[in-house]
């Protein structure tokens, strides 16, 4: 076969000069995606252990953040939230099915609700009774209260939702910290009664407002600590100062326990 030179290679429309045409065996394209590449799960999506890669790329998709326009304002939600917004719009607008749908899956998550609670509520019941009857036999045993965590008293039961609420600490861990927590506790009221009585005993008026700078501050920190503990964790502090500044009973907590509503 005759060799095209150059010269004789007429450029135009569909005929690149020889120097910038395709060579062969060698991409076009050589950034694009790499040959075989194609329906292959991106090293990105790392999968645990059974997770099909169609559910976790669907998962990831109905969660994929997505902007919506709610009058003068945009937000954002995730992808499956806004699909149930849109439905609960069409239900409200008088669409039948749309309602039929969102009643449907309502009831169908309140119901699988219930069950796990009824369930749980169950095996809590059972947990307690027997962390209970253990403790009983321990000192007709001769034997130490078992250190059992969680501690039944801990666990309150709330018959109407059914609800079990463990208000303590649930493990080995959690224990350390809760004596921890209420060892400070303990050590800021007996820092209260130390500086109460030595503010009583001061003379000097600037000895007797640092007293009680100290007082107020032992006496935030015994506060802080003991309104956030259950009922059954709190005490009643001692030498407490109802003077302006001083902190009071209740004032630093946040939320009420369960077994408090």
């Amino acid at each position: 076969m005759t060799r095209v030179t150059s010269e004789e290679y007429a450029v135009g429309h569909g005929k690149p000069p020889p120097e910038h045409r395709f060579q062969k065996g060698r991409s076009g394209n050589p950034k694009g995606r790499p040959k075989g590449s194609k329906n292959r799960v991106p090293q990105s999506h790392t999968l645990e252990f059974g997770t099909q890669p169609a559910n976790q790329m669907l998962m990831e998709e109905v969660y994929r953040p997505v902007t919506l326009r709610e009058g003068d304002t945009t937000i954002q939600l995730p992808a499956i939230q806004a699909v149930f917004r849109s439905m609960s719009v069409k239900a409200v607008k008088g669409d039948r099915f749309a309602q039929r749908l969102i009643a449907e899956l309502v009831q169908g998550i309140e119901s699988a609700d219930r069950e796990t609670r009824t369930e749980h509520m169950k095996t809590m019941m059972e947990y307690k009774a027997d962390a209970e009857r253990a403790i009983e036999r321990a000192p007709a045993a001769g034997e130490p209260e078992p250190a059992i965590i969680p501690h039944p008293d801990d666990i309150y039961l709330d018959m109407v939702t059914p609800k079990a609420y463990i208000l303590g600490p649930q493990t080995k861990d959690d224990k350390r910290e809760w004596d921890r927590m209420l060892a400070r506790r303990n050590n800021a009221q007996g820092e209260v009664s130390e500086f109460a009585n030595a503010y009583r005993r001061a003379r000097k008026p600037d000895k007797k407002v640092w007293l009680q700078e100290q007082w107020h501050f032992e006496q935030k920190m015994y506060d802080m600590l003991n309104d956030g503990l259950p009922p059954r964790y709190r005490t009643v502090l001692k030498d407490r100062s109802f003077a302006d500044g001083a902190s009071q009973a209740g004032m630093q907590r946040k939320n009420d326990w369960p077994n408090e509503r």
